[in-house]
């Protein structure tokens, strides 16, 4: 059986037809898109630097000016301070031209730092305490960085056209700059006494230098720029240079009579000057050459991307002539497709034929069929009508073998969640039920506990009202306080809603008010009390925790305020960390003597004391004077 292409699937051969010829156009044009994009991107570039040369061009400009002026104030020229300030100024705005930050293309290379020592040098020519050789190196080392910096710019060019240009504007700011050395060096020589003054090296490398500048310039500047060089780059102040360099060169010596000339100094100055408006009108050419480029790229760009559309549109023509047959069925599959995506399973996609298409349509309806099948019973099922009937179509049928087990499914968890709710439920009665017995026995006990403590310190009391005895009295006080204390808590607990936490700030007003009454203390001794905010504590601690206090605040009324009808005990309690507790007593009584201040003491209060603190896992701090006596208690809960 032979091969044709017209018997592949309708889908083979549309992605065959319009694929090849749109993917290869595609990559073609999409390069030449990619390529001008980045032209015309370079090109804009390049045109921002090419602007910035001319802030290079001023300062480089500027800073041979400066040099010239300095060399010739070193060298015994009228140059005076004015002048040279005046020129500072100038060189000063150049270097902050350069580095404005609101620049559109800011410079590359050339860094601040650079000038860091101009101010230095400026200083030391204005008291002429320099000599010129380290003028000259500290100038020319500025102007060589600057130098350089344009020669990075000439090479990001990318035409050779604009490549020339940047190279022979490179060539004449070199040239400009060993003319400026030039004049430098004659100045320092027309201030020698010296009648006859050969030529040194660096004068005679300087000229060289000049002349070969000049002369690659020449060869490789464009015909606008040469004529604009021929124009402005002449007159007395040029031919004298030119006239000086040719003697100076075939004497092999400095005439001393042509540098005494009067006007020596201004026609030389004044052709570094004609030299700087050949330099601008150079570099209004590059900039005005490298738009010209910029605007061409971007034609070529839109011109591709003209192309590009022309292409995208002929492959949407092709793509409507193949399809145009197949628009009817492939439509109605679309619609079809819209509304079961919507939810609506009533849609219906029209057969034109028995190709693919029409294969594919008839498909669709099955599906379209089967579909609505299963969503009426999954309403059903919904509804809670578990008793519906799924229609199963075949072992292959998986949608439909997954809803009949889901009803089954749902069928047993609404059993098992009726059972379960049930169970709940009474659950929950009896758990609520125990719950209040609980809680009423437990408030039973703390009540019963609080009446026998009660009982208790009575029996107390009683027992000291037969004993005449003022110490064992004082014995028997102690231990009704001591009981008085820890029934307040069980008191404090049954009168509560939480049956096992004690909210210390209320009990510890209680047992001062408490012990007041039981000691029998003038009303006129105040507490003050310092705790964390809703301070609460358990019964395991609060215990020994009131006995503590019960002891301490006892020993204040007995010992402290002896002789006295006022005073005051602060009590401060916080919390260090999660388990830890910092406890801080102290009266404004007559104070404690040094050898009743060990914890170790021999009277039952303050082995007490030092039981207690045991039993918070505390350590214990006394120390007391005139003043009063004060307690640190470190203790933890754990």
């Amino acid at each position: 059986m032979s091969w044709r292409f017209a018997d592949l699937p309708v889908r083979t051969k549309f992605m065959v037809t319009l694929g090849i010829p749109v993917l290869g156009m595609v990559l073609l044009i999409g390069k030449q898109v990619d390529s001008n994009i980045k032209r015309s991107s370079v090109y804009g570039y390049i045109k921002g630097q090419a602007e910035g040369i001319g802030l290079h061009s001023d300062l480089l400009h500027e800073l041979q000016r400066e040099c010239a002026f300095a060399v010739g104030r070193l060298s015994g020229h009228p140059i005076e301070l004015n002048q040279l300030s005046q020129q500072w100024a100038r060189t000063d705005s150049a270097i902050m031209a350069l580095h404005d930050p609101g620049l559109s293309a800011p410079p590359t290379v050339v860094e601040e730092s650079v000038f860091n020592g101009i101010g230095v040098l400026r200083d030391r020519v204005a008291k002429r305490a320099l000599s010129v050789p380290e003028v000259l190196r500290g100038y020319r080392s500025m102007d060589y960085v600057i130098l350089d910096d344009l020669g990075r710019v000439q090479q990001l060019a990318l035409d050779p056209e604009t490549k020339d240009r940047m190279y022979a504007h490179l060539r004449l700011h070199h040239a400009k700059e060993t003319l400026s050395g030039v004049h430098n060096h004659l100045t320092t020589l027309s201030g020698s006494n010296e009648s006859d003054q050969a030529l040194s090296s660096d004068l005679w490398d300087e000229i060289s230098q000049y002349e070969t500048n000049v002369l690659l310039f020449e060869r490789l500047a464009p015909p606008e720029v040469m004529s604009t060089y021929r124009s402005l780059f002449q007159g007395a102040e040029v031919n004298f240079i030119r006239a000086f360099i040719g003697t100076v060169k075939g004497q092999r010596a400095v005439d001393p009579a042509a540098l005494a000339r009067e006007d020596w100094w201004d026609l030389s100055m004044g052709a570094l000057e004609k030299l700087k408006q050949v330099e601008d009108h150079s570099l209004a050419m590059i900039v005005s050459n490298t738009s010209e480029n910029s605007r061409n790229a971007r034609a070529r760009l839109f011109l591709v991307l003209g192309l590009l559309i022309g292409v995208v549109g002929a492959v949407l023509v092709m793509g409507v002539v193949i399809m145009r047959g197949l628009k009817n069925t492939v439509a109605g599959v679309t619609h079809a497709a819209r509304a079961i995506a919507g939810g609506d399973v009533s849609a219906h996609a029209p057969v034109s034929g028995n190709d693919e298409i029409g294969q594919m349509a008839m498909s669709f309806n099955g599906m379209i069929d089967n579909m609505r099948s299963l969503a009426s019973s999954a309403d059903a099922i919904g509804k809670g009508n578990y008793d519906t009937v799924v229609n199963i179509r075949g072992n292959q049928d998986v949608l439909g073998i997954a809803l009949a087990r889901m009803k089954e499914n749902l069928r047993a968890a609404r059993l098992r969640s009726e059972e379960q709710t049930t169970a709940l439920r009474e659950e929950k009665v009896r758990l609520e039920q125990a719950n209040e017995r609980i809680q009423l026995l437990i408030k039973e006990m703390h009540h019963r506990v609080k009446n026998n403590l009660q009982v208790i310190a009575s029996l107390l009391r009683l027992q000291a009202g037969t004993i005449a005895d003022e110490r064992l009295q004082y014995a028997f006080d102690q231990s009704r306080n001591r009981v008085t204390s820890m029934a307040l808590i069980h008191e404090r607990l049954y009168r509560g809603d939480e049956l096992a936490m004690v909210e210390v700030g209320p009990y510890i007003n209680e047992l001062f008010a408490e012990l007041v009454r039981l000691n029998d203390v003038s009303d006129s001794i105040r507490y003050s009390i310092d705790l964390d905010s809703d301070l609460t504590l358990g019964l395991n601690l609060m215990v020994p925790l009131g006995l503590l206090f019960n002891e301490l605040i006892t020993n204040s009324f007995k010992h402290a305020f002896t002789g006295r009808d006022h005073g005051l005990i602060t009590l401060a309690l916080h919390r260090v960390d999660a388990d830890t507790f910092d406890l801080f007593y102290a009266d404004d009584g007559v104070g404690m003597p040094v050898d009743k201040q060990q914890v170790t003491g021999s009277t039952l209060g303050f082995t007490l004391i030092e039981s207690l603190v045991e039993q918070l896992n505390g350590r214990l701090t006394v120390n007391g004077d005139t003043t009063g006596t004060r307690y640190h208690i470190r203790f933890k809960t754990i």
